[in-house]
Formats: structure tokens, C-alpha cells, sequence
């Protein structure tokens, strides 16, 4: 299956989780190797999910902030 931008970036943190397996897993890398922006949007995800993991590591990411930075990397840089 060809994947969106879209249904790329709301797979990133389970990919980065290494909770992707199978065809979702084929499916993203297949995407990332032909999306640019997704590569770049993947970069910004880790970084973040390194900052969170490093700084809150006993304390859960909020639920609402999650969906922020999710909406934030859907519209892209500058939007």
C-alpha cells in the first residue's frame, strides 16, 4: 500500500518505538525512501522523542501535546 504524508507521520513515533512491524513497517520505509519532507519530519520526530525520553523519563507525554506536535509536523515548516 501507498502510504500518505499524512498516515507517514502519524506512524513515526511507533516506527522510532520500533512498534511497526509487517507491511505497516515495509509500507513506512517504502515511504521515506521516495519522501524527502517525511525524512526530514522523521528527523524532527526523533529528536523530539530523544528530548522527551532523556527529560521526562519517568513521566508520560501528555496526550494533548502528542497531538500538537503531531498537527505541527502534518502542516509542515513554517505553517
Amino acid at each position: 500500500m501507498t502510504l500518505t504524508c499524512e498516515q507517514a507521520v502519524k506512524q513515526f513515533f511507533a516506527y522510532l518505538d520500533r512498534a511497526l512491524s509487517g507491511t505497516e513497517f515495509e509500507d513506512l520505509e517504502a515511504h521515506l525512501e521516495a519522501c524527502l519532507n517525511c525524512c526530514d519530519k522523521l528527523a524532527f520526530s526523533r529528536q523530539l522523542d530523544d528530548f522527551v525520553k532523556h527529560h521526562l523519563p519517568d513521566n508520560p507525554v501528555p496526550a494533548t501535546l502528542e497531538a500538537r506536535v503531531r498537527r505541527a509536523l502534518e502542516r509542515g515548516p513554517g505553517a
